[in-house]
């Protein structure tokens, strides 16, 4: 490709919501937060890497605000005073108890605001044009800051913050890309947009056993949005003497789940990471010996390793032991599966192959209306209203959306025909991929007619040598995220577990994995390009055996 490591992808679009990281060593000095790497970096995936557009609005904020901090200040900007709250709570849980909620009106207008509202001076939330939230925190509090960025979804997007930067009337505006943000926003064209979006959503999660209403579908900002906020939900329909929430987590789930659960919201989690039916068999056992839940997190099938959990048996124990069933289908969508009314909830991250162009963030629960839950969801869902969606980003993301199932279908053809060039493969020692895994009959349960087996593949290679020469080679986009339009690769355990790199291979989750999120290009061209790489690999094992 004709990028430079730390590239937006796609190229050349300020609002790619991906990175360029070309080589493994490029991805090894991303997790190792190398300082002059980091330097380079033009952008990053937005929860990984606050926009500089995001951190430039922040300081710009904090200087009007005249406050006389006694050292240097960053700031979380949100667009709810619930969320600017829950980050405040945060950073006092973790040691940090002289952080402030400053409102910022688009006017000019700053409020500082005191903990817990008192003295009544919470303005009422306003939409994310006229209104936002800083929430300060000294330089040293700055990995906690980041760690409640990352795995809450809860603040700005880049979208917002330029809007602000170039027509805030307090500040110095100025251009900030080549196509300038309208000075009068497209509200009412944003709000079509969302009606538009909930309405495909519930026609593509429904099923002949279960038609889903519009009104059941909540949008949210970003995917870790939805699953933080439904988390808070559910908790709420809980009243725990102990004061302490118990929720299961069954499989290795994407990384940011389980520490907004545990990290973020103080939750007892516990982990049954293989996603087995050991594991269910354990789970199982636990409930019987009076283990009390409010709550199971899972993913169908879960990221990276693709296996798929007994959502039926896991609903049935539900039933019997009174917890919600939390699905996220984002790796598969409902394009592929069916997953209601196996389970309470579903969570999606839209950022993925809802938009595919990999520009915009977005995510989405869908309620169940089968569900014993229902409305009890659906009433605690009204109290912690989602933070809204800006309309900016919300006019993209219903755009890009529109051909969403067309996309799903050819991208899980194409992922098909990748997996069976790698399968057999003297480089490669294991494709997890739905189709041939040891779980398939259960991903077959809840798969549609006309379904496939989802884009994404992960690879372990016969050695690290092997793995690194095919990723180098491959010669597509490489980077975070996934559910992309064109093909994206990377070095995946690097990327999301590079701290706990030893804890994450008990459940298989290698150093080396190399994961494939499998684009829409033509085949032949997925074809060559993989053939080259599988050819670097094999020539990476030669050199090795000295052959």
């Amino acid at each position: 490709m004709a990028q430079q490591v730390g590239d937006p992808l796609p190229p050349g679009d300020y609002f790619g919501v991906s990175v360029y990281l070309p080589t493994w060593k490029d991805t090894l000095a991303w997790a190792q937060r190398d300082p002059e790497f980091l330097a380079t970096l033009k952008t990053g995936y937005p929860r990984f890497f606050i926009p500089r557009v995001v951190l430039e609005l922040a300081t710009r904020v904090l200087e009007r605000t005249q406050i006389p901090f006694t050292e240097p200040q960053f700031a979380i900007l949100t667009a709810t005073y619930r969320a600017a709250e829950c980050c405040r709570s945060y950073f006092a849980k973790v040691g940090n108890h002289d952080s402030q909620v400053i409102c910022f009106r688009f006017s000019g207008e700053i409020t500082v605001l005191k903990e817990g509202g008192g003295g009544g001076n919470i303005p009422s939330d306003d939409t994310p044009d006229k209104q936002l939230y800083a929430i300060t925190y000294p330089e040293r509090w700055a990995s906690e800051g980041k760690a409640f960025w990352q795995h809450t979804g809860s603040g700005i997007t880049s979208r917002c913050a330029v809007y602000w930067l170039e027509h805030a009337p307090f500040l110095e505006n100025r251009q900030i890309y080549t196509e300038k943000t309208p000075a009068n926003l497209p509200l009412e064209e944003g709000n079509k947009a969302v009606i538009s979006m909930r309405q495909r959503i519930a026609e593509s999660v429904s099923s002949q056993s279960l038609l889903v209403q519009i009104d059941d579908v909540t949008l949210y900002p970003a995917g870790m949005s939805a699953i933080s906020n439904i988390s808070l939900s559910i908790r709420s329909l809980f009243d725990r003497q102990d004061g302490i929430h118990r929720v299961a987590v069954f499989g290795f789930l994407y990384v940011d789940t389980f520490k907004v659960l545990g990290k973020i919201h103080s939750m007892d989690c516990t982990l049954y990471g293989h996603g087995t039916t050991e594991n269910l068999d354990a789970l199982e056992n636990d409930l019987e010996k009076g283990l009390v839940i409010d709550a199971l997190y899972t993913e169908f099938p879960g990221n990276p390793l693709l296996r798929s959990p007994d959502l039926e048996r896991i609903h049935q124990l539900a039933q019997k032991h009174g917890f919600v069933v939390v699905v996220d289908d984002t790796v598969t969508t409902s394009v592929n599966l069916a997953l209601f009314p196996y389970c309470d909830v579903i969570c999606t991250s839209l950022t993925k192959m809802f938009s595919g162009a990999c520009n915009v963030m977005g995510g989405s629960i869908v309620l169940n209306s089968q569900s014993p839950w229902f409305s009890r969801l659906e009433s605690a869902m009204l109290k912690h209203k989602p933070e809204p969606y800006f309309s900016l980003d919300a006019i993209v993301m219903e755009r890009n959306s529109r051909d969403f199932t067309e996309r799903v279908l050819k991208a899980s053809a194409n992922a098909d025909i990748i997996v069976d060039m790698l399968r057999g493969h003297p480089s490669v020692d294991e494709i997890f991929y739905p189709k041939g895994s040891s779980s398939q009959n259960l991903y077959d349960k809840f798969r549609r007619s006309e379904g496939g087996y989802g884009f994404l593949v992960s690879i372990r290679f016969v050695t690290p040598e092997a793995a690194i020469a095919f990723h180098d080679a491959l010669d597509v986009a490489k980077g975070p995220s996934l559910g992309t339009n064109f093909t994206l690769c990377c070095a995946y355990t690097l990327l999301a577990h590079y701290s706990e790199l030893e804890w994450a291979a008990e459940y298989g989750v290698v150093e080396h994995l190399v994961r494939i999120s499998v684009g829409i290009e033509s085949q032949d061209l997925l074809r060559n390009i993989v053939d080259r790489a599988l050819a670097a690999a094999e020539n990476a094992l030669s050199v090795l055996n000295g052959s």
